[in-house]
């Protein structure tokens, strides 16, 4: 494919920044601080996040395994290292909020005065609901509305469009970028027909949307790999991108005008994934870099987060006799001051509450099972060499200085030289 080698071993950190800005600003919509922005009707279209993700993810899994699924057993690898990737720390969110609903019941028996924003195991926190949870099919419209953590219904969806990705690679690779395209369509066109006034939709046909958004990244990176090597006015196009998806989140699209933001996330992805801008420079800086690999743990504990932070601080108001807490929107929310004065707070909770968190929930959870998954290489001596040069990475510059020629040693970016001795094979190895 014309191109490919050119992008083949790129990391897009660009993207990767991306990606955890956007769960940033998910966890900034949903935090329960009644503030200014919550009545400003533009607020709601921080939603255009999660159809960011879904984006972000067919560009990024087209590009880690476009050229890697041949043959049944890659299939396999795959499935094991996505389920890995998504399901371990969902469930131990999951069994969170079940620990959440047993410590109503322990409130309300030591003190029945005390208020509760839901009844202990009531509707979207049931038995039945957390089977289909377990299971991944919460968003398949198998119940009335948003169960337990609210946000995992896109996880779910996310699992079984890559599952169907894999099947396309491997099927029919020849024919990739129409099926894509084809897909792509038929999601929109679905999506459309089930929700004609809003892209919004999550425990119902959340799998359409899915659909629509993932396979438009997948086209992205197909278009991507055919580009040239760089961008000829890259600082303008990057500031052209933010312009843009900033008066389509102030517009307040609605209807058939909603539909476009997977065009306008294509776009966004195409100019920043070849970090060439001021912009990309910027999240290319090591505090963003850290938000992005947190990104979907941010994503998986906000919930949890913001549903202790109401708990806490409703027990505090009722000890104290002070209004704390109250209701907007049928959503009970936590007071500080007046709207105006808790916007500030509210963005800096966002990141102080929910950021620590996720950086824990990563480093003990997400880490350890992507570790796991990615460990199934066979016991022979190659592969136990192979692993052992990534550990020892550190070490292995020192080592190609003793064993190569002057004329190789003095190749002057690190990455050409990994390439040059193997050493993104290595990295594929032990990461696959």
């Amino acid at each position: 494919m014309a191109g490919k080698s050119t992008i083949g071993t790129i990391r897009f950190e660009a993207l990767d920044a991306l990606r955890g800005i956007c769960a940033l600003l998910v966890a900034l919509f949903h935090i329960p601080i009644y503030h200014a922005l919550k009545d400003f009707g533009a607020f709601a279209n921080l939603q255009f996040c999660v159809d960011m993700f879904f984006a972000l993810s067919g560009f990024v899994l087209c590009h880690a395994y476009g050229s890697r699924l041949n043959h049944s057993a890659d299939g396999l690898r795959f499935l094991k290292t996505r389920f890995a990737r998504l399901w371990p720390l969902h469930m131990v969110m999951l069994v969170l909020f079940v620990g959440i609903e047993i410590s109503k019941v322990v409130f309300m028996r030591a003190d029945g005065s005390m208020a509760l924003d839901s009844q202990p195991f009531g509707q979207g926190h049931s038995l039945y609901e957390a089977i289909t949870n377990i299971l991944f099919l919460q968003s398949f419209h198998l119940h009335p509305g948003m169960s337990w953590n609210g946000p995992a219904w896109s996880a779910a969806v996310e699992f079984y469009v890559s599952l169907m990705f894999a099947g396309v690679i491997l099927l029919f690779p020849r024919r990739r970028r129409e099926i894509f395209l084809a897909l792509c369509l038929a999601g929109g066109m679905l999506l459309h027909k089930v929700s004609p006034t809003t892209i919004f939709v999550n425990s119902d046909w959340g799998m359409f949307r899915a659909i629509f958004a993932f396979f438009a990244g997948c086209l992205v990176y197909e278009l991507r790999v055919s580009s040239p090597k760089k961008l000829e006015i890259p600082n303008i196009l990057e500031a052209f991108c933010v312009i843009l998806v900033i008066m389509f989140m102030l517009s307040k699209p609605s209807g058939e005008l909603q539909y476009a933001f997977p065009l306008l996330a294509g776009i966004v992805i195409y100019t920043f994934s070849f970090d060439q801008g001021r912009l990309s420079q910027v999240l290319r800086s090591r505090p963003l870099q850290k938000i992005g690999l947190w990104s979907y743990s941010i994503y998986m504990v906000h919930i949890f987060v913001y549903q202790v932070l109401k708990m806490g601080v409703s027990l505090i108001g009722h000890k104290t006799h002070l209004e704390l807490v109250g209701w907007h929107n049928e959503e009970k929310m936590v007071f500080l001051g007046t709207p105006e004065q808790a916007v500030l707070p509210a963005l800096i909770l966002t990141v102080l509450l929910v950021v620590p968190v996720a950086a824990l929930t990563y480093r003990w959870i997400e880490k350890p099972a992507m570790d796991f998954a990615r460990g199934g290489l066979p016991a022979t001596p190659q592969t136990s060499w192979l692993i052992w040069a990534a550990l020892q990475r550190r070490h292995l510059g020192r080592w190609l200085k003793s064993t190569t020629a002057p004329t190789a040693r003095r190749a002057a970016p690190s990455g050409d030289l990994d390439r040059a001795h193997g050493w993104d094979k290595v990295q594929d190895r032990v990461q696959g």
